[in-house]
């Protein structure tokens, strides 16, 4: 998945919840302008940055083991 893709998933989640930005920055202890910059897709987040934000927006990290083909 994108950065652009994971950033719109923050965003729409977030306007699903009726929560803002500077809001969900004062829940996640993330700057605005760094949730702004991931939901734009402009951001990189880490994992941890990611983790917060997902957890506050009710959202999860899958990760898969991809299927080599041989």
């Amino acid at each position: 998945m994108e950065l652009i893709e994971i950033g719109k998933l923050i965003k729409d989640r977030r306007d699903i919840l009726a929560i803002n930005q500077e809001d969900l920055s004062e829940m996640t202890g993330i700057t605005a302008k760094t949730i702004y910059l991931i939901e734009n897709g402009k951001g990189n987040p880490s994992f941890i940055t990611l983790s917060k934000l997902l957890d506050i927006l009710g959202l999860e990290i899958i990760v898969q083991i991809k299927k080599v083909s041989g």
